[in-house]
């Protein structure tokens, strides 16, 4: 039984990401031309997706637009959720999103719960595909709810608001 609640969920949103199935275009494309606007936040953001928030703060210089967005982004109890590409202009409210997160990578999966997440839309899969890559399945659900308490403050906030002007104190 705990093989199938912690394995097959990981497994399934894992699958169907490396699919393309939770591509993001409209969102990733937004999110570009955001971007497209500060040549160094972009290349920044990039540096940070690539090689992670914790790097990009070790070595960047200091007082440089890096630094200051890496230092941000690492006392942001939702920093690490900008690895998603489209998280920048993501609608969600961090509340809901987090919950819908938490619920996600905590039930069994089933046929009955597959098909209803691909009726939702595949937004918090890639949250969730993105949590359980970096810490696994139930260090992701902890992690989670530690985001969902440090946040209570912005959680009626939608998360790419946040980001924007979390990021925009940097320019």
């Amino acid at each position: 039984m705990q093989f199938k609640r912690l394995v097959l969920p990981a497994l399934f949103t894992l699958g169907l990401g490396g699919c393309g199935y939770f591509d993001g275009d409209e969102k990733q494309q937004l999110e570009q031309a955001w971007l497209a606007k500060n040549a160094q936040l972009q290349q920044v953001i990039e540096q940070i997706r690539s090689q992670g928030i914790e790097a990009v703060a070790n070595g960047a210089e200091v007082g440089s637009v890096a630094a200051c967005v890496a230092s941000k982004l690492e006392m942001d109890p939702l920093g690490e959720l900008v690895n998603v590409e489209g998280a920048l202009v993501e609608p969600a409210k961090i509340a809901e999103l987090l919950s819908e997160l938490e619920g996600l990578m905590e039930q069994d999966f089933s046929l009955e719960s597959i098909s209803s997440l691909l009726q939702k839309g595949a937004d918090a899969a890639a949250y969730a595909k993105q949590i359980i890559a970096d810490q696994g399945l139930e260090k992701g659900v902890e992690h989670l709810q530690q985001m969902a308490d440090s946040s209570r403050e912005f959680a009626s906030e939608d998360l790419g608001a946040h980001f924007q002007q979390l990021l925009s104190e940097c320019q």
